[in-house]
């Protein structure tokens, strides 16, 4: 990794401790989080002990509800966190770090030097990256403690590897929203369409394309647990057979569902990691080519 790369990557972490709206949507990605363990704790707690005195008193001879339950399975919520806050924070990473640039007029003092679009853009990526991985690592050991409290047991080794997999799943899941606000903030001529454009794309990946192949309500598609098709018409038949492979949160919900170890699908989840990965692929080498440095130059319109 070239030099030029590691400098772009530092001053991107620099440049967004001072992006406020963005930090203030990691803060309550983390702060929901918090939360959820919260209510996952009271929730257990009440629970075992309306159990424990129906047993005391003999009203019941059933086994303990949570005997049964994956102790992943109790931050299943985070997988909504990630599609909603994660990515609408990713996104606003990814458009105010290189609309910040072109704002500050530091745009033509850069590519002065000896610095490729191709460094640029895999600096700012990297330095965007790097935030995120920072956070979601706070998020996981959140999420390992919070399940210590809820159980009052640590986790297995393998449970812990397979959270620190959801983890680094939900990473590569972010990267592609992160490419497209740094392309969207790198060639919109106003400051309001850099924002949108982004928005409305995670809009019709998160919604609509999953709508589109299984009939589902909007509001059916916050559940964590993958919506199975409720038509089996010949629309979106043909809809599931041609949207699903680029259907981003369907494919993270299954990769999360195999490694959480919730509901009840029973299938091989490489192929939604692969598919992930060509996506991120894909994202980076779209900004890559995409990002030149006649469109850094444009005059942006408030």
């Amino acid at each position: 990794m070239s030099n030029a790369v590691l400098v772009i990557a530092r001053h991107e972490l620099r440049a967004a401790r001072t992006n406020r709206l963005a930090m203030l949507l990691l803060g309550i990605f983390i702060g929901m989080v918090l939360v959820s363990g919260f209510i996952g704790w009271t929730t257990h707690r009440t629970v075992l002990a309306v159990y424990n005195e129906a047993v005391r008193e003999g009203a019941t001879s059933a086994p303990n509800p949570f005997s049964y339950q994956p102790p992943l399975g109790l931050i299943k919520n985070t997988v909504i966190y990630v599609i909603l806050i994660g990515a609408l924070s990713a996104i606003l990473l990814g458009v105010q770090s290189s609309l910040g640039d072109r704002k500050a007029g530091v745009v033509d003092m850069l590519f002065s030097r000896p610095l490729t679009t191709r460094q640029y853009v895999a600096g700012k990526l990297l330095g965007i990256q790097f935030l995120t991985g920072l956070i979601l690592v706070v998020v996981g050991l959140i999420s390992w403690v919070g399940i210590l409290l809820i159980r009052s047991q640590a986790l297995s080794f393998a449970d812990t590897a397979s959270l620190a997999g959801f983890f680094l799943l939900s990473w590569l899941f972010l990267l592609p929203f992160a490419a497209l606000g740094l392309i969207s903030g790198a060639n919109s001529r106003r400051e309001t369409t850099a924002l949108l454009i982004p928005i409305l794309v995670w809009v019709l990946l998160a919604f609509v394309v999953p709508q589109l192949g299984t009939a589902e309500h909007p509001v059916s598609l916050l559940n964590p647990v993958p919506a199975a098709s409720v038509s089996q018409g010949p629309f979106f038949i043909f809809n599931r057979s041609v949207l699903q492979p680029v259907s981003m949160t369907d494919h993270f919900k299954y990769a999360s569902e195999g490694l959480l170890h919730f509901g009840e699908a029973d299938r091989s989840h490489w192929s939604d990691w692969l598919s992930l990965g060509v996506i991120a692929a894909i994202s980076c080498l779209s900004a890559t080519f995409l990002i030149k440095r006649e469109s850094m130059r444009k005059r942006l319109y408030e």
